[in-house]
């Protein structure tokens, strides 16, 4: 028999590949599959091989060599370091403070029996790649399972949380006694009634019997990075609002404390998500708790131009169990033709 040559283009190669990874989506979510399905492939070999890991700049390197041909040679390298950015904060891949990345060991992080992602080095087979994550088809067995919650960072529901938050801060009140005109003050209820933004500059905000809330130094006339929270006690006068006591809110309880607020004002967050075939894309702001903007690692921020205090990101169909999970831990709802 003759043997024949056929070469394939790039289409029809990027088809071949997706199905034999068993990889669904868009053709953005293709790319970032195809790259994270490289990338453990050379950590489970080379770095299993040598016990040291792979270097970043061989691993980009590689991505730009194997997938110059299905991927724009100028996309590749800065496409790879974001993928491996996302496998590092998931945990499917470790990066050791000298820069070498090694397989982790191979779990499933379950939101229930039936719905998970797979981390680590895993045998082929058994599972959908949608991104840059791998999703179980069925129930998982004979693997370690860690459920969702404890992967984001098991926190109490919050207003539960926001109770004993409130029981360390109010100790710490100190007399402050003095105009607020520098601060913005966050007062959603006010935001939800007069559709404006969420931080409201402290001579235009209405207290609504709510007198200790969360304030900020104001940012204009120049942007402040790093800026101090507080939480203060504020009394109306006259001549504006006056800060009456103040104690410093650590950054990380400042974002837990937003939705918090949110929560007991009533003014709890509902998102559009809209649906396109595979893929689902949700504008949020950037002011996630670390535990749940983690889950921001299983999507993408799509370009394009957008508030620089919101993003755009766009998830895979198979990641929206969990970000809806995510989301509603701090009451936001999603909406649309998406779930």
């Amino acid at each position: 028999m003759a043997l024949s040559l056929r070469v394939l283009s790039a289409s029809e190669a990027l088809a071949s590949v997706t199905v034999g990874l068993s990889i669904q989506g868009s053709p953005e979510a293709v790319r970032r599959a195809l790259i994270a399905a490289h990338l453990h492939a050379a950590c489970d070999a080379d770095g299993a091989r040598d016990g040291h890991g792979v270097f970043t700049g061989r691993l980009t390197d590689m991505i730009e060599t194997n997938l110059g041909g299905l991927i724009a040679p100028a996309e590749a390298r800065p496409l790879a370091n974001k993928v491996l950015e996302a496998l590092e904060e998931t945990g499917d891949l470790w990066r050791s403070p000298g820069g070498y990345w090694k397989s982790t060991p191979p779990r499933a992080v379950a939101l229930s029996d039936s719905v998970s992602f797979l981390l680590g080095a895993l045998p082929p087979g058994g599972f959908v790649a949608a991104g840059v994550m791998r999703y179980a088809n069925a129930g998982v067995t004979q693997m370690v399972v860690q459920s969702f919650d404890d992967w984001l960072g098991r926190t109490e529901p919050i207003g539960v949380w926001m109770g004993k938050a409130l029981k360390i801060y109010r100790p710490r009140l100190q007399q402050a006694t003095m105009p607020a005109d520098h601060l913005e003050v966050y007062a959603p209820d006010q935001a939800v009634q007069q559709s404006r933004s969420r931080w409201i500059n402290a001579r235009e905000v209405e207290l609504a019997g709510v007198a200790l809330r969360l304030c900020r130094a104001q940012a204009k006339p120049t942007l402040l990075y790093n800026r101090p929270y507080y939480l203060g006690e504020f009394e109306p006068t006259a001549d504006g609002l006056l800060l009456r006591r103040a104690a410093t809110v650590d950054h990380g309880h400042a974002r837990r404390f937003r939705f918090a607020y949110d929560d007991a004002l009533r003014a709890t967050r509902t998102l559009n998500a809209r649906r396109d075939n595979d893929l689902v894309q949700v504008t949020l702001a950037k002011d996630l708790p670390m535990e749940e903007a983690r889950v921001l690692a299983l999507g993408w921020e799509c370009d394009g131009t957008t508030p620089r205090s919101v993003r755009s990101m766009a998830f895979p169909v198979r990641a929206m169990p969990f970000v809806t999970h995510a989301l509603g831990r701090l009451g936001i709802k999603l909406r649309g033709g998406a779930l």
